[in-house]
């Protein structure tokens, strides 16, 4: 289906969201759509392999995502090895934190807030989305509704001895195996968590589509609605340009976000 026709939007950048005393001060860029009344918004997340990238790669996606109507809060996070595990985690909510308590100078329905990230950005998407009270990271009122990741690793387990996941992690998995389980999305998926678009390319060599697989089936198993785009023959970074996936992406979550403000 094709989305509807683009309006126009303004862009804020260097938004600083993060408290005085946090660690270091994080800058958001907040495309809004222009026109009255709350519209629905999602949190930007870049890649890099956590250690790298910055919120500038991600411009075409929220350009997208305010040309049809969302507010995109397109975020940085601090990077490893200066920082591991959970800090961008931390970095995120502190995002979603600002979204709430910003909600009316920028035009945002609290009741229709989502996620989209690529790569290591949809690790921490992915994971933010699946966290619930209980888990070790879990921040309280800062449930999401709906979550599109792309190329996605879910299971920080496997390939633990990558330079990319060490460094993120911090020690290596035989003395901490516990971080490694709480950085794996696909670990702490429940029946309670909001409904997932995971785009992903067969040919990834950097992030394997046995990824994509594995997390739709464990998003099935426990009753959570999960859509898939698989990009045939291309790798990772031609995924992250596929204009096809990116407009399924937005029209999944023009579709669940929609249906979250209607039901209150």
């Amino acid at each position: 289906m094709p989305l509807p026709e683009p309006r126009t939007f303004d862009l804020q950048r260097d938004v600083v969201f993060t408290p005085a005393d946090w660690p270091a001060p994080l800058k958001a860029d907040v495309y809004r759509p222009r026109g009255a009344g709350l519209f629905p918004t999602v949190l930007v997340i870049h890649g890099g392999g956590w250690a790298r990238g910055s919120r500038d790669e991600m411009a075409h996606i929220c350009k997208k995502l305010a040309a049809q109507g969302f507010v995109a809060v397109n975020v940085e996070y601090r990077l490893a090895p200066a920082v591991h595990f959970p800090a961008p985690v931390q970095d995120l909510q502190q995002a979603l934190r600002w979204i709430h308590a910003n909600a009316a100078e920028q035009q945002i329905d609290v009741r229709r807030i989502g996620l989209w990230g690529y790569s290591a950005g949809a690790q921490l998407a992915s994971l933010l989305g699946v966290l619930s009270p209980g888990d070790p990271n879990f921040a309280e009122g800062l449930r999401v509704q709906a979550a599109v990741s792309g190329g996605t690793p879910v299971d920080l387990r496997r390939g633990a001895d990558s330079k990319l996941i060490r460094q993120y992690i911090g020690p290596p998995i035989a003395e901490a195996p516990e971080l490694y389980l709480q950085a794996s999305p696909i670990a702490y998926v429940s029946q309670d968590d909001p409904p997932m678009f995971l785009y992903h390319g067969s040919a990834d060599a950097i992030v394997g589509d046995i990824n994509v697989k594995r997390m739709r089936e464990e998003l099935e198993r426990a009753g959570v609605p999960v859509e898939t785009y698989l990009i045939h023959g291309i790798g990772h970074i031609a995924t992250f340009f596929n204009s096809g996936a990116i407009d399924a992406g937005v029209e999944f979550l023009q579709r669940h976000l929609q249906s979250a403000a209607a039901g209150g």
